[in-house]
């Protein structure tokens, strides 16, 4: 499809980037002779959840920067919809965005650092009085445009006040810069972006962020340690700066920093103390490292400079955890305007702006003589420091006590089937779990209830279609899971191939029933899932398995198109579920005679295990 060469009132010069909703354009308007970028994404069909949830993101992007005029933050002038294609109009920053700066040069020097968190907090005061929280503060949401202004970008998740567009339960943002209550789907206010500002003042300061690695071990950080890692720990940082951060990142919202303000004068303060420190104490600017360049409360007046707390004790850091199998979509990412095309001048005056004036003198550390006196007074003598006495490290969770908990998580998460099991190594959750949101909102609930163990995610993620299965699976596995694999070890089934699963029964005996879910080309879009009975079927009559038998199901039925990923379902009831054999059916009947059927058994106080797996399906051989 060609592009647009206007979108109302607004001509489309050129193209700036391309992200998976939509383009950014570069733009004209020719009614003031102002150059803009354009920000599209395409109208979707409300039956589309995912696009339709991006779309709202796009439109509370324009709401939340509209209601903002400030230098700090890149300034939003319209919103329309034109055919297929809606379109923000923004002012046309030209830079780079901080994110591409550290990732040239890695660290800068404390004056540099501060100079640009005091803009980022300025645009976060300002937002906040404002009812807007932005709730996705990094490096790549910050722009710095020729001549060194420091502008926010992208309110595409931020949080409006009385707005109804972001639920509590939602989680949004990125996993380095979230704090707890973000990861936890809990309500957010002016604190949360301070502790994402606290994380970028870590990574500028020092070069490092101060938790990597996977969405999971994040988490588990953030969630169970209360203080980061000093930031004089990660290089030649001055310690001044440690208690600022450390306020920053606390884990309670209530213990950081009530205003972006407070947060900015802290800051100053860190960078005066530090001034005052001998200059051996001080990064050396020649080195290459350092060449880099409340929303409920109006923020409150400049406070007098904090003096720093001292360093805590760092709390005991979580073990590594495992990733997550399966990966995770996530929003339209951001696009800077102007980046693709003026990076080089941007660039320029970025290291301008970092690199300008000289850097402060300390103090003079020869000490004055002091006056002669016909009776000096002795001078007094001080006795050594006593040392400090090491605090033990807290005794590592018990595991007896962990499970119930993590088990009792992991039962309560929506559009799951999970199973979990706890040992002093960590907890191990298997199973599945619905793509997106749910996935994140049940490893975030069994974090929480995995007391400082590490969390390994095994689950497997499903379309958000099986969400009513599982959500009917889940209460009715009171009596634990089913394991099922393809005969002969096969991991792909093939047009024609015979559906052959080998069941193991659980630990009782049971009777057993597995059906096959699949699609089917002659029923409506929305309604084309349909059910097939695999077992027991009219030539194998259903009858109790002995505890632990594996139970070959050899059906008639075989694979045929249309293909994809298709579900194995087994249950096993201590007591028959069905009187007759089902024959085939649509999802939504297989669904609610399933579900009268699990309703019964519970009613009976029988035992019931349940299972999945997911079977890939492909054409030819």
């Amino acid at each position: 499809m060609s592009a647009p060469e206007k979108l109302g009132k607004y001509e489309l010069r050129g193209t700036l980037g391309r992200g998976a909703m939509g383009i950014v354009y570069d733009g004209w308007d020719p009614l003031i002779d102002r150059r803009v970028a354009i920000k599209t994404v395409r109208l979707v069909d409300a039956d589309d959840e995912e696009t339709a949830e991006a779309l709202a993101r796009f439109k509370r992007e324009a709401q939340a920067a509209g209601r903002l005029t400030h230098p700090n933050i890149v300034g939003v002038y319209d919103y329309g919809e034109v055919n297929d294609i809606a379109f923000i109009v923004m002012e046309f920053a030209s830079g780079k965005s901080l994110k591409t700066l550290l990732d040239e040069q890695k660290r800068l020097p404390p004056r540099d650092a501060v100079r640009i968190m005091e803009q980022v907090l300025a645009g976060l005061a300002y937002s906040h009085a404002r009812g807007v929280v932005h709730r996705d503060i990094k490096p790549g949401n910050i722009i710095i445009v020729e001549g060194g202004q420091v502008k926010i970008a992208d309110f595409g998740i931020a949080r409006i006040e009385s707005s109804s567009m972001t639920s509590v339960g939602t989680v949004m943002g990125t996993p380095a810069y979230m704090p707890p209550e973000q990861f936890l789907g809990e309500p957010v206010d002016a604190r949360s972006d301070l502790y994402a500002a606290g994380v970028m003042t870590f990574q500028l300061l020092s070069g490092q962020r101060p938790y990597e690695g996977s969405m999971t071990t994040i988490m588990q950080k953030v969630l169970n340690t209360e203080t980061p890692p000093p930031v004089s720990a990660r290089g030649d940082v001055p310690s001044a700066f440690d208690a600022v951060v450390a306020r920053a990142m606390a884990r309670a919202p209530a213990d950081r920093f009530a205003t972006a303000d407070e947060f900015a004068s802290a800051l100053r303060a860190a960078l005066a103390q530090s001034a005052r420190t001998p200059a051996a104490a001080l990064p050396d600017e020649d080195d290459d490292a350092t060449v880099v360049v409340s929303a409920k409360r109006p923020p409150a007046a400049a406070a007098a400079p904090l003096a720093p707390k001292p360093a805590a004790t760092p709390a005991r850091e979580a073990p590594r955890t495992v990733a997550p199998a399966a990966k995770r979509g996530g929003p339209m990412p951001l696009v800077l305007a102007g980046v693709a095309v003026l990076a080089v001048a941007g660039a320029g005056g970025a290291f301008m702006f970092l690199r300008g004036g000289s850097p402060p003198k300390p103090a003079s550390t020869t000490p004055t003589p002091a006056p002669a006196s016909a009776n000096p007074t002795p001078a007094p003598t001080t006795s050594a420091p006593t040392p400090p006495v090491a605090k033990p490290s807290p005794p590592p969770p018990d595991p007896a006590i962990v499970a119930p908990a993590v088990a009792s998580a992991a039962a309560a998460a929506s559009c799951t089937l999970l199973t979990t099991s706890v040992s002093a190594d960590g907890v191990q959750v298997g199973g599945f779990a619905g793509r997106g949101e749910a996935e994140t909102a049940a490893l975030s609930s069994v974090a929480a209830a995995s007391s400082g163990l590490a969390v390994a995610w095994h689950a497997g993620t499903l379309d958000s279609k099986w969400c009513d299965l599982l959500d009917v699976l889940r209460p009715a596995a009171t009596a634990g899971t089913i394991q099922l694999a393809l005969s002969g070890g096969k991991t792909v089934l093939h047009d024609r191939d015979p559906i052959w699963p080998d069941v193991t029964a659980p630990a009782f005996p049971n009777w057993l029933v597995v059906t096959y879910l699949t699609r089917d080309d002659r029923s409506a879009p929305g309604h084309d899932l349909f059910a097939v009975q695999l077992f027991p079927n009219l030539k194998a009559r259903g009858h109790a398995y002995a505890p632990g038998e594996v139970v070959p199901i050899r059906s008639t039925d075989t694979i045929g198109p249309p293909f994809g990923t298709d579900l194995i379902v087994a249950v096993a009831s201590s007591g028959a579920l069905f009187t007759k054999v089902q024959a085939p059916q649509t999802f939504a009947t297989y669904l609610s005679s399933l579900r009268a059927a699990l309703n019964g058994a519970a009613q009976r106080n029988e035992k019931v295990a349940v299972g999945i797996m997911t079977v890939e399906t492909q054409e030819g051989k």
